[in-house]
Parts: structure tokens; sequence; C-alpha cells
């Protein structure tokens, strides 16, 4: 059993894992400079006038492709089996209230099942922010759109709405995410999961106690009742 591994993500949630990944590192590169009036080593290459429609050509590009990232977990999580499950398992429950204060304070953390409040609540802040991102960058995109629906003050609002929800994204991923994923204690220097989607049983064991005693007893049920019906 020591030896034993086991698929945390299968190909398909390792792929939408990558594009998810690669677009949102694009969309910050391209797009945070706007905020402070620059377009970074775009204008050095193109010149300042070539610089902003370059950054608006690969920031389009790249939103449309973490659009297409979003459709595909959508899709994923609404038509296959293992997609609902997941969902079913990152929704909120009491004890993920009562995770949260034990972890704050002293003493042995709790045991966490498949997900734990951490990664629960990053998943839900990643679909509510990306969701922010995809609805005022349209109108932003559809300027003229957004001003016929919009007095002027609403649209400059989802333009100041957008540009702080993309700080606000990037200092969370920068942050907490490297670190819960991969710099915490237990996983540093790198967990592998979104390169090869496995985890070996001691690392199921120590990081999701709950699931793997839960994997162990689903297993001593099914032996239970294969050796009952071969009794028969």
């Amino acid at each position: 059993m020591s030896d034993e591994v086991f698929v945390r993500m299968n190909r398909s949630e390792r792929g939408q894992h990558g594009l998810l990944a690669l677009t949102f590192v694009i969309l910050a590169l391209s797009g945070l400079p706007s905020l402070a009036g620059e377009a970074g080593l775009i204008r050095l290459v193109f010149g300042r006038g070539g610089a902003d429609a370059v950054r608006g050509l690969v920031h389009r590009g790249a939103a449309l492709a973490f659009i297409a990232a979003f459709a595909w977990h959508f899709l994923y999580t609404l038509l296959t089996e293992r997609g609902r499950r997941n969902f079913r398992d990152k929704l909120p429950r009491g004890r993920d209230a009562k995770d949260a204060r034990a972890f704050l304070r002293p003493g042995p953390r709790p045991d966490f099942d498949r997900y734990s409040f951490i990664q629960k609540f990053e998943y839900w802040s990643l679909l509510a922010g990306s969701t922010v991102m995809i609805v005022t960058g349209f109108f932003m995109w559809a300027s003229a759109l957004s001003l016929r629906l919009f007095p002027l003050w609403l649209h400059q609002v989802l333009v100041v709405i957008h540009g702080y929800e993309a700080a606000l994204a990037v200092v969370s991923i920068a942050v907490w995410h490297m670190y819960t994923a991969h710099l915490a204690p237990g996983v540093f220097p790198m967990s592998r999961v979104w390169l090869d989607g496995r985890l070996t049983a001691e690392e199921l064991r120590r990081l999701h106690p709950l699931e793997y005693r839960r994997i162990l007893e689903e297993r001593e049920r099914r032996a239970r009742k294969k050796s009952m019906m071969e009794g028969e």
C-alpha cells in the first residue's frame, strides 16, 4: 500500500489547470502594466505607438483562451461523473468552518478530506473572480455597447473593478496559492500533482487523511461483500 499511487488530477483536469495557469500569466503580464500607463517590455520592442496595440491583441487573445478554459471546466463538471463528484466535494460544509478555526489555533492541524477548506476557498474565489473579470472585460472590449447600455460613470466603474480585481488575483496567486500548493511544509519545493496528477499513498495519508481512510474502508467493504458472495 505504501508504494501505491493515487490519481489526484486526470489528464483533462491537468489540461484545464495548465490552460488556466498559462492564460492567467499572459493576462497579468499584458494587462497589469496598463494600470500604470506602461506596456513594459512590449514598448521596448515595438515602440511607444505599437506597444499598446500589441499588448491589447495579446491580452484579448489570452482572454479568449481563458474563457475557453472556463468553459472547458464548466462542461467537464456538468457532463462527467468525476467532474460532478469533484464539484460536490468542493461544496462548503459545516466542517470547513470548524477546520478553519482549528487551523488557526495552536496544536495539531485538522484532518482534511479530498479538499481542505483552503482549497475550497481558492476554488470558489477563482470562480467568482473569473466571472467578474469576464463580465467587466467584455464591456471594456465592447465599449460602444457598454456606453449605449450604461452611463459613462458606470462604464468607468467597470474598468476600475476589472483592474483592481486583476491586481487582487495576481497577489492571491503569487502569495496565497503558491505558498499553500507548493511552498508550505510537506509539499516544498513543489507539488508535482499539476504535472503528473499523482499522489503517493504516504502523501495522500498525510495531506488528505479522511479521504485516505474512506478509500481503505470502501476497499474493506468491497472485500467483505465479495467474500460473502463467494461463500454463498
